[in-house]
């Protein structure tokens, strides 16, 4: 009896021991399943393929009008673009933008002329996929008065240079030249004497 008794006891422990296993592998397929859809939107997140101004472009003067091209179309709700000194760290204006089909704008007011310097365009919007993404481009605007200076220094650099180069003509050969001045001259003379 007592055989038979360890042979039933050592069946319904493989039996249940198989059983955890199975649940222990659907759980770990489930997990494994989630994991994949949630990497595949994840991956579809839409990206900005242009921008207007340009990724790091220097422009003349401060822009008024902003666009950001994206890989796909956002969706109309939830969408934030704002404009901030870098240097400062100081967001000038934050809006939401017009959205028409892949292409994000806004408008800056007239009054926000912050000049010369370096910016940054930050956005979030509502992805193609549903889910928001956050990113941002940069440009900055030239100083005109910097530009100025540079042109006038090289300027003076190029006049120094110049002078420099008069200045190392030797002295003998202006010595030279007065003498050949004075040769013609007695030349020019003895053959005017010799004509009379």
């Amino acid at each position: 009896m007592s055989p038979r008794v360890a042979s039933g006891e050592t069946f319904r422990f493989s039996k249940s021991g198989f059983r955890r296993a199975v649940a222990a592998a659907a759980a770990l397929a489930v997990f494994a399943g989630a994991s994949v859809i949630n990497a595949v939107p994840a991956s579809a997140h839409d990206s900005v393929l242009s921008s207007n101004p340009g990724d790091k472009q220097v422009l003349d003067e401060f822009p008024h009008h902003v666009s950001l091209k994206f890989s796909g179309n956002p969706k109309n709700n939830f969408n934030t673009v704002a404009i901030s000194d870098a240097d400062a760290k100081e967001v000038l204006y934050s809006h939401e933008p017009e959205v028409v089909g892949n292409e994000v704008s806004l408008d800056i007011p007239e009054e926000i002329n912050p000049g010369p310097g370096n910016y940054i365009i930050g956005f979030q919007i509502t992805s193609s996929d549903g889910h928001s993404t956050r990113g941002k481009t940069s440009f900055s605007v030239a100083d005109p008065d910097a530009a100025g200076a540079a042109e006038a220094g090289a300027e003076s650099r190029q006049t120094g240079a110049h002078a420099e180069e008069t200045k190392s003509i030797p002295l003998w050969a202006y010595g030279l030249g007065g003498g050949l001045i004075v040769i013609i001259a007695a030349v020019v003379t003895v053959i005017n004497r010799k004509a009379k």
